[in-house]
C-alpha cells in the first residue's frame, strides 16, 4: 500500500512538472504564443533580400530582440545588427517580459511589407489624439526611429508564436 501511494505521488508530481514547463518540446527555450510549425528559421537579412517572395506569407525568422514595448510587452524589434524588423503579437495573445531584450529569438508569423505615405503618421496621429500615454505606447519613438524604411516602406511581422533562446 505504501509503495502504491509513493508511486502515485511521484506520477502526479511528474505530470505537474511537465504541464508547467515553459520549455519547447525540444528544450530549446521559452515558448510564447502558439507552437512554431515551420521547421527552419531564416535570418533577418534573408527576409529583406527575399521580401518580394515572402510578403504576405507565413515565415519563421531568427534574430536578436533589440527593443520591446516597455508598457506591456506587446511588440518587439528584432535585428541582426544591420536590419531591423518590428514584430507585433497576433491579437496581443501573449506578451514578453522586459528581460527578453538582448536575447536570441525564433518567431513565426505573417510578413507584411507595405508602402506608406507618411512613415511617422500613425505614431504622430496616435500621440496627438492623446489615446495613449506612458513609455511604450503607440510603439516607442525608439521603434519609429529604428524601423527599416526603404522608399517609404514599412516591414513588420504579425507573430503567432515565438521561442526565446
Amino acid at each position: 500500500m505504501y509503495r502504491h501511494s509513493i508511486l502515485i505521488i511521484l506520477m502526479v508530481i511528474s505530470f505537474g512538472l511537465l504541464a508547467c514547463s515553459s520549455e519547447t518540446g525540444d528544450g530549446a527555450g521559452e515558448q510564447y504564443g502558439q507552437d512554431l510549425t515551420i521547421a527552419k528559421a531564416i535570418p533577418i537579412n534573408e527576409v529583406f533580400t527575399q521580401v518580394s517572395d515572402l510578403n504576405g506569407k507565413m515565415v519563421r525568422v531568427s534574430g536578436t530582440v533589440t527593443d520591446l514595448c516597455k508598457h506591456k510587452g506587446c511588440w518587439m524589434q528584432v535585428s541582426d545588427g544591420n536590419n531591423v524588423l518590428t514584430v507585433r503579437f497576433k491579437d496581443e495573445a501573449f506578451i514578453l517580459p522586459a528581460e527578453a531584450a538582448g536575447r536570441k529569438v525564433d518567431f513565426e508569423g505573417l510578413l507584411i511589407a507595405e508602402k506608406i505615405d507618411n512613415p511617422l503618421g500613425s505614431h504622430m496621429a496616435c500621440a496627438e489624439a492623446g489615446e495613449h500615454s506612458g513609455e511604450g505606447a503607440c510603439e516607442s519613438e525608439r521603434a519609429e526611429k529604428t524601423i527599416k524604411k526603404v522608399s517609404d516602406m514599412r516591414y513588420t511581422m504579425v507573430s503567432t508564436g515565438l521561442v526565446l533562446l
